[in-house]
């Protein structure tokens, strides 16, 4: 199958960056932005990313379709455009690429194999190119091959050559240490705070543990990814309980996830989060009352 159109839904950070990086290696990219926020027009028009209006027309239009939501509506996404899939004529390629447990993947690949599609299992590992980063796309699947003509140095599209549900693994072990300990880091500083601790707790762990206090300083940017962590927590802890072991740990960190993403900053995005803040004003922002 000769690839020239993707479509690619949604707009949101990593979406737009990745269609930015397909656009200008030589791919015609198009979304549908229909019922999507003003951000995800923003950011298509920004990027000259063509909007096909419906999902209908997404399908009929595109050879691949690149699935990069947030988590909780991944398995919808699925059932929506199966059965444009299924109308179609053409062979079309539907390739999840969202933070979901092997057990999601397994079943949006029902929906789309029902629908004659042909299904790869993604997971992307690293920051959106919109902010310099350079992700890597993992692929599983017998047919993960047939996508490698969008493999770049910007965004890499990786076969690791096993089944359905690997790339959604390596996805979920991944980001249940990076994520986690995200989680872990935000509910520490917090608690620090509700005692008074907070600048004491900082000095300490800048004196003692330098590389802690690095990673730590992550935290100062959590009020514009929280709302997309939760869903990933949920399905980190699903993955977790599905190997027979504890499900607490994540289940635990999207709940200070929600927490974030409820607090008078939780509205924050990528695109507008305030950069001057220092990080003691971030902990006080989140343990403040709406």
């Amino acid at each position: 199958m000769k690839i020239t159109n993707i479509g690619i839904m949604s707009m949101g950070d990593m979406g737009s960056g990745v269609a930015k990086i397909l656009k200008k290696n030589g791919f015609n990219v198009l979304t549908s932005l229909e019922n999507r926020s003003k951000d995800s027009v923003i950011r298509a028009k920004q990027n000259k990313i063509k909007d096909v209006g419906n999902l209908g027309n997404l399908v009929e239009n595109s050879e691949v379709i690149l699935s990069i939501l947030v988590p909780s509506k991944a398995l919808d996404f699925a059932k929506q455009i199966a059965p444009f899939i299924s109308k179609s004529k053409q062979e079309k390629i539907f390739v999840d690429c969202n933070a979901i447990s092997p057990n999601t993947t397994k079943k949006i690949n029902i929906f789309i194999e029902k629908s004659n599609g042909i299904f790869i299992d993604g997971g992307i590992i690293g920051g959106s190119p919109r902010s310099g980063e350079k992700p890597r796309i993992y692929l599983s699947g017998k047919n993960a091959y047939k996508i490698r003509i969008l493999n770049s140095k910007e965004v890499e599209f990786i076969d690791i050559n096993s089944e359905i549900g690997a790339a959604s693994g390596l996805k979920m072990t991944y980001a249940a240490i990076t994520k986690g300990t995200a989680a872990l880091y935000a509910a520490s500083l917090m608690t620090a705070d509700h005692f008074g601790l907070l600048e004491k707790l900082l000095d300490e762990i800048s004196y003692s543990q330098p590389k802690v206090f690095d990673s730590i300083k992550s935290v100062n940017s959590i009020s514009a990814k929280a709302f997309r962590w939760i869903g990933e927590m949920e399905e980190i802890a699903e993955t977790f309980s599905s190997t027979n072991n504890t499900d607490k740990f994540h289940m635990g960190a999207a709940d200070i996830f929600r927490k974030i993403a409820s607090s008078s900053i939780g509205h924050e995005r990528v695109d507008n989060i305030d950069k001057n803040r220092k990080l003691i004003e971030t902990i006080k922002l989140l343990n403040a009352k709406k």
